[in-house]
């Protein structure tokens, strides 16, 4: 039976990994995933599934009860920045300042202050994708590198290791460990660093090798969605000063004054409708905007927590007891353990706030009693969270290369380099700081 279980365990990752690349639901393959896990590590897979008792749905419902309005609220964020028009005049007016020549480094940390701030990582991608069609072109930015440096702005530093942000994955262990969103504030400073210096550093370089390359332009992709009106987004956005104001009031109102996630996002989204009151078009569009905005949180939250829920199937079968006994037992020290435990289960789910999410509940508890402190299992976890998460099944990369056209072949090394393998080494100054402060 405990082979059969495995196999079956397996095909589930096969079937999510199928679907992820051939764009099929990702609910409804993780519910034969699920399926299959309970069909072979012998459950009954209707007691499985459904009902008030079903792993399935309990996985799932717990994270959605959760973090539903979140994703929800920061989505809104996100659209009302982005049919505003707040990012383009955030970008241009610091590209022009600062000149053409820092337009890469201006566009990561741009998408990285929204994400920070609370706008959810995959809308993201619809909000950055506008100017990147604008800005890479003018920057001589070849094409293919559109989904690497879009990950390390929106998956990387600014999701879990900066100190205060306010994504799930920074989020998630303040609700299981009881820490705050800026638990081990130096460890992770020097995380974020570290992704600034190499990520960056690497994406400047393969920019320069690919100049001439011929693959470089934008026309050979068929990149969705129109081009910008720069002139009319020049009449109509808010200025640069005030763009800022929605995002570092809710900041401040989460990290500064303890204020909960929830009211921080809807404050930002209320001054965005005052602020930009003007560049939205008025009170006769602010419908369409909140529905649009609203909506586009929902979709992402129940995929993930679709993924929670196969997680927690395959935690009922006898092979997980198998798993969880040995994988504790692996001969790393306590800290490296922890992350390569968070980040092999964020790579088995393909989602970094899913496989946190599973990792803290079911070993949160034994972290502790290894003698380490909430904080700093939640500063490495967090980010350990975003290493094998985005391998190519991921939800978010399937739709970085779905929409900008790059293919696999040609722009996955790239997304590899900024969102699995730094984030991982960016460990290495956290693991080094923590034993020589403590």
């Amino acid at each position: 039976m405990i082979v059969v279980s495995v196999i079956g365990i397996l095909a589930a990752f096969g079937v999510l990994i199928f679907a992820a690349y051939r764009k099929i639901s990702m609910f409804l393959a993780a519910v034969i995933a699920a399926s299959l896990v309970a069909l072979t590590g012998g459950l009954d897979v209707a007691a499985e599934m459904v009902g008030s008792d079903g792993a399935y749905l309990i996985g799932m419902k717990d994270f959605v009860g959760n973090w539903l309005i979140i994703f929800a609220l920061g989505a809104l964020l996100g659209a009302l920045y982005d049919k505003s028009g707040a990012t383009w005049r955030i970008s241009n007016t610091l590209i022009s300042k600062a000149g053409a020549q820092w337009t890469l480094l201006i566009y990561v940390l741009v998408g990285a202050f929204l994400v920070y701030g609370g706008i959810q990582v995959t809308v993201m991608i619809f909000v950055l994708l506008p100017f990147a069609k604008i800005l890479f072109p003018k920057a001589g930015i070849p094409w293919y590198l559109f989904p690497g440096i879009t990950g390390l702005a929106i998956a990387t530093f600014a999701m879990g290791q900066m100190p205060g942000s306010l994504q799930m994955q920074n989020i998630i262990p303040t609700e299981i460990l009881g820490t705050t969103p800026t638990a081990a504030p130096v460890e992770g400073v020097l995380a974020t660093l570290f992704m600034l210096i190499f990520g960056v550093g690497y994406l400047y370089w393969q920019a320069a090798r690919g100049r001439n390359d011929p693959a470089a332009a934008i026309e050979l992709y068929q990149v969705e969605g129109g081009i910008l009106d720069e002139k009319e987004l020049e009449q109509r956005s808010p200025r640069f000063w005030i763009s800022l104001i929605p995002m570092v009031v809710t900041f401040v109102l989460v990290n500064g004054l303890g204020v909960e996630l929830m009211y921080g996002l809807a404050a930002g989204c209320v001054l965005s409708l005052i602020f930009f009151y003007k560049a939205l078009g008025g009170v006769k569009n602010f419908g369409s905007v909140l529905s649009e905005g609203f909506n586009n949180g929902i979709f992402p939250c129940i995929i993930i927590a679709s993924v929670v829920g196969v997680g927690q199937v395959i935690s009922d079968t006898e092979v997980f007891a198998l798993v969880q006994e040995n994988i504790i037992n692996l001969p790393l020290p306590g800290l490296l353990k922890v992350a390569a435990i968070t980040t092999i289960i964020a790579g088995i789910t393909g989602s970094a706030s899913g496989g946190l999410t599973i990792a803290l509940n079911l070993f949160g508890e034994t972290f502790i009693s290894w003698g380490y402190t909430p904080e700093i299992i939640h500063r490495v976890a967090s980010i350990a969270c975003g290493g094998l998460d985005t391998l190519p099944w991921n939800g978010t990369v399937v739709m970085l290369f779905a929409l900008s056209g790059v293919s696999y072949r040609k722009g996955y090394l790239h997304v590899a380099v900024e969102t699995v393998i730094l984030p991982l080494l960016s460990l290495i100054p956290v693991f080094i700081y923590y034993n020589i402060a403590y």
